[in-house]
């Protein structure tokens, strides 16, 4: 529980730390948003490319 809540208070930090808007282009899409929440969607697009990575390995 301990863990969990030092976690949660470096995710807020870290967010109010990178709250900043950016631009992002991404082939013909193009917006803004701030700067922790593009990192958060990186961030969840590859665990969900490992996960599928990992499914497909078992499978083969």
């Amino acid at each position: 529980m301990i863990i969990a809540i030092v976690l949660a208070v470096l995710i807020v930090i870290f967010a109010f730390q990178n709250s900043e808007t950016v631009g992002v282009k991404f082939l013909l899409w193009t917006w803004t948003a701030s700067r922790a929440l593009v990192l958060l969607l990186v961030f969840l697009a590859g665990v969900g490319v490992g996960w599928l990575a990992r499914g497909a390995r078992g499978r083969w």
